[in-house]
């Protein structure tokens, strides 16, 4: 099981509400696990299926939304807040960070897909929508190989803290 659908379970547990009805179908999952990462900011992985492999995408969703948006066409990105989420991996208050395409909400940290309305029923809040360009571009600062280097100093304290949550608020 990957990272994500283990933190998809525990969430789920916590709201009381089955997310895995919304879990990325065989299609979806592997279309988006073929994507090639930017060579020039990612030294140690080549395809977006490694950084879901190692759950680096679980505290950067940023990130992983942004590689989102450069696949796939007409998507929005954007931050805002999913509580359920607060106290995981760098999501102490719950910021978040997804991509909308159509009337579907894409979360790659939970690895689900669902109805906006919905995802607002759930609690999902958007804040800021992030303009089209500024939301393919990348930062040399926050890549999934600086975080292949964390998992490989310690694995066993990095494995344990994707799944982690911290919060009282549910």
């Amino acid at each position: 099981m990957l990272p994500s659908e283990e933190l998809r379970n525990t969430i789920s547990k916590m709201i009381n509400i089955d997310l895995n009805y919304y879990a990325w179908n065989e299609e979806f999952k592997n279309f988006v696990f073929s994507f090639k990462l930017d060579k020039l900011y990612e030294d140690e992985l080549r395809y977006f299926e490694e950084a879901f492999l190692y759950g680096l995408n679980i505290g950067h969703c940023g990130l992983a939304s942004r590689y989102i948006a450069q696949n796939i066409p007409r998507v929005d990105l954007y931050y805002g807040k999913f509580m359920p989420l607060a106290g995981t991996k760098n999501s102490p208050n719950g910021n978040h960070a997804w991509t909308v395409c159509g009337e579907y909400v894409i979360d790659t940290t939970l690895m689900i897909a669902l109805p906006i309305d919905k995802a607002k029923e759930l609690g999902y809040i958007f804040e800021r929508k992030i303009d089209p360009e500024s939301a393919k571009e990348l930062s040399e600062y926050d890549t999934f190989s600086n975080e292949f280097r964390r998992y490989n100093k310690d694995k066993e304290s990095f494995v344990k803290s994707l799944v982690l949550v911290n919060n009282t608020n549910g």
